[in-house]
């Protein structure tokens, strides 16, 4: 059965719009397919999201709770009460944390700042914390990024009379906290139009709040490169306002009047680069999120509210040597859990990877957890066992809900938390093994295979024409790209490859020149090297990617990123060791039951098979394809990885004979007679049998049945190459036998492809392996030799030569296959 390894689904959307946006807002067409597939399909929708001017904000006090939230404040600041900022100790807390401090400290409020340690007090409120805080004579204390499930700590934080604002952006629960203010988009009571804000764009929101209410400007160049960095950091859809705030914070970025910011774009080497939310997201993110995980987020907020450069750029430097520690913490977890992958996990059956070590550090395991969810494309669990109990972090694949299949294991757990994607778990070691058996069996109920192949989206198929500095121009405007705003990826299909070169440090980088139509273009492809080794000029290359425009010493021109190497069509084709050995069974079946009769067939020359199979396949069930020829089944293979999961998960790709695992069929080098065509409702021959005669015999043994044809006359040639790429010639089997008898001893193991070079070098000719097992089945027919095939190895035992001659082609399995090759249609 033929599995792919990924998928890729092209958009399909109503695109009848596309003429009317490239004529109003003067875009190329693939622009506005973009657009389109982003969710913007009207002029208006399109001119609101390339629309990023900070006056396009929506009004704060839409928010529920705002009014309340800044009346107390301002009372907070006027009678100057002390009040506590509290934190989450991740890099959308940090930011959070700090802008509202730097901000209420322009008001002149008496403030500071509170986060958590995440070793030893978790997420969120807790009951040590707010004793040491009221200790502190506080009278308000504002949450941010957390404290929207806090119900029992803020019913606390009201005993000790302690007043208390929640700003969140997590999910609601059912009750919320008996606080003076909850600000929260998420509110089922709040009809704030854009609920996709970070935490950090909560506190921001609020910061506009007081602005507004106390007429004091905000300082966007100081405010909004930290909300940028929070926003990004915390993967939340990068559209509506978060794109407002990120397009500006990115723009104010450089030349920010914050310390911190600059001092953090120093050390991590991007002073007076244009910065993208590429770095933001991993460059500049994992700096800060680094002294959370290992204890230390505190540093982060004095960063970014220190007035001292020099200061902040000793504080930018520490947080980097513990992103470097972390490195190498997540270093060794990894190579750990790879190894126990190895000798525990059965990845063939167990659909969620889980994993414990008492060595782990719990506030890196997450980012472990992803990593190897990227690699195996599995839901991965990691616990890290700190005596009777072990905390878990929990990373998902898109066809897996993470967080609802942990709430069917609740009975093993704790405690849990988190969304579809990625969860945080708390549990007692000694229930770690039941855990791992009970999240298996929910996958086993959700998931199967198919779930388990990544799907990539593609926006659309490039044409040569597309591939210009206007067009790339354009896109570049679509920036930032992010969760919901992916970076545009293409694909260039059928282009031949002109130029081949392997660059960078130990040839790790691939640089094409690929021609299509006439046109030409360049494409990198970063950590791609190894392909240099197996492609070739005049090959044919798919190639999945972004374009981008390259500026080297003044001279700029296109440039197609790789991503993927979707298809390759080499120059010289061949057939695969499985299409080889299901034709040498569907030949050997057929010589069984040959017949002979008249070869009379139709041919249907007009029709486009291939996209007319694959709408087959998509619209209905019950469906058969039949394919024989090895180009062709490539072909079709092709088109429906291009078709996304849902055509392969309700269709099947077998050998001779048809797998009902799933509504639909393509059985390729189909045994007739093995298959059970009662089941179909529809049965299509895709190409031309090889045998046409047993083909013919077959279709008048089933009588009336729905079974189409879309034989193609160039079938004939296809079957002939395929055939003359696996059939010896006479003079090709007298050399490998003569070569047998000249051997020293009547007992010789056989290396194929090192005999085959020598021989081939010897006599000048190009037999084949498949040559080479052909003719060995053949003389093992005829008695000429015995062998047995062992690890890739032939073992010869060479008999006695018959005393009469022997004409091969008489023998009826040769002349069968012979009468193949030479057959005229």
């Amino acid at each position: 059965m033929i599995r792919f390894d990924k998928v890729y689904k092209l958009y399909d959307k109503d695109y009848s719009q596309i003429d009317t946006l490239c004529r109003r807002l003067d875009i190329s067409p693939l622009t506005a397919k973009v657009l389109i597939n982003r969710g913007f399909n009207t002029i208006e929708s399109c001119e609101d999201f390339l629309n990023t001017d900070l006056k396009n904000l929506n009004d704060p006090f839409l928010l529920k709770g705002m009014k309340e939230a800044v009346e107390r404040i301002s009372k907070a600041i006027e009678s100057s009460e002390k009040i506590c900022i509290y934190g989450d100790y991740d890099a959308d807390g940090v930011t959070s944390t700090s802008i509202l401090f730097i901000f209420l400290k322009k008001l002149g409020a008496n403030c500071f700042y509170y986060l958590p340690n995440r070793l030893e007090e978790g997420y969120g409120l807790n009951i040590d914390a707010i004793d040491n805080i009221a200790k502190l004579n506080t009278s308000l204390l504002i949450t941010v990024d957390c404290g929207i499930t806090n119900i029992c700590e803020v019913d606390y934080l009201n005993e000790k009379g302690i007043d208390v604002i929640v700003t969140d952006h997590h999910q609601c629960i059912d009750t919320l906290p008996k606080a003076v203010s909850v600000i929260n988009p998420n509110r089922v009571d709040c009809s704030y139009s854009f609920k996709m804000l970070a935490g950090v764009g909560v506190a921001f929101k609020l910061i506009q709040g007081l602005s507004k209410k106390l007429g004091i400007e905000v300082d966007y160049e100081e405010i909004l490169p930290l909300v940028t960095i929070g926003t990004v950091a915390d993967v939340v859809p990068l559209v509506g306002e978060n794109r407002i705030i990120v397009k500006n914070g990115l723009n104010f970025m450089k030349d920010t009047s914050n310390l911190g910011v600059k001092a953090l774009l120093e050390v991590s080497g991007l002073k007076d680069k244009n910065i993208s939310s590429y770095h933001v997201g991993f460059v500049l993110g994992p700096r800060l999120n680094a002294g959370g995980r290992l204890g230390v987020a505190t540093i982060g907020v004095k960063m970014f509210t220190t007035d001292d450069y020099s200061e902040a750029l000793s504080l930018a430097e520490y947080l980097d040597e513990e992103n470097r520690k972390r490195q190498e913490i997540e270093e060794e977890i990894l190579k750990d859990a790879e190894k126990l992958i190895e000798e525990k996990i059965d990845l063939e059956k167990e659909k969620v990877i889980v994993l414990a070590s008492d060595k782990w550090h719990s506030g890196v395991i997450g980012i472990c957890a992803s990593k190897i969810t990227d690699k195996y494309f599995k839901p991965s669990i990691l616990f890290s066992i700190e005596g009777d109990v072990a905390r878990g972090s929990a990373r998902s694949i898109p066809t897996f809900d993470i967080h609802n299949s942990l709430s069917r294991c609740s009975d093993v757990l704790e405690k849990f938390g988190g969304h579809k994607q990625a969860a945080g778990m708390l549990i007692k070691t000694q229930n770690i093994n039941e855990f791992r058996r009970k999240i298996n069996e929910v996958a086993d109920e959700f998931l199967d295979e198919d779930d388990l192949i990544p799907e990539i989206y593609i926006d659309s198929e490039l044409e040569s024409s597309d591939i210009d500095i206007k067009t790339i121009s354009e896109l570049k405007k679509l920036e930032p790209f992010g969760m919901n705003n992916p970076s545009p990826q293409f694909i260039y299909r059928t282009a031949k490859i002109k130029s081949i070169r392997q660059i960078g440090k130990d040839n790790a980088h691939l640089k094409l020149l690929l021609e299509k139509n006439g046109s030409v273009v360049d494409t990198i492809g970063f950590n791609f090297g190894d392909y240099g080794n197996v492609l070739s000029n005049e090959d044919e290359i798919n190639i999945v990617g972004n374009l981008d425009i390259n500026d080297y010493m003044g001279n700029v021109s296109p440039q197609l990123i790789i991503r993927e190497i979707n298809w390759i069509k080499y120059d010289i084709p061949n057939i695969d060791d499985e299409y080889y050995y299901a034709l040498k069974k569907y030949l050997k079946k057929n010589s069984l039951n040959f017949k002979k009769g008249k070869k009379n067939v139709e041919f249907v020359e007009k029709i486009n098979r291939l996209d007319y199979i694959v709408d087959v396949l998509k619209e209905r069930e019950n469906v058969l394809v039949l394919v024989y020829n090895y180009v062709n089944i490539l072909s079709i293979c092709e088109a429906i990885q291009l078709e996304g999961r849902d055509v392969i998960k309700k269709t099947s790709i077998s050998y001779n004979i048809d797998d009902n695992h799933k509504v639909n069929s393509i059985v390729i080098l189909p045994v007739l007679f093995d298959i059970n065509f009662k089941r179909y409702e529809k049965v299509i021959f895709y190409d031309l049998s090889f045998d046409v005669n047993n083909f013919l015999y077959f279709m008048d043994k089933i009588g009336p049945k729905n079974v189409g044809t879309l034989f193609h006359r160039y079938d004939i040639d296809l079957n002939k190459e395929i055939l003359l790429n696996i059939l010896p010639t006479i003079d090709e089997m007298r050399i490998i036998y003569k070569s047998f008898l000249t051997a020293k001893s009547k007992n010789i193991k056989i290396e194929p492809y090192l005999y085959l070079e020598s021989i081939n070098c010897k006599v000048e000719k190009k037999i084949t392996k498949y040559k080479l097992d052909v003719t060995m089945e053949i003389f093992k027919d005829l008695n000429f030799i015995d062998f047995t095939l062992k690890d890739n190895y032939y073992f010869v035992k060479i008999l006695e030569p018959p005393n009469e001659k022997i004409d091969i082609l008489e023998k009826p399995k040769v002349k069968y296959l012979y009468s193949l090759k030479n057959s005229e249609m």
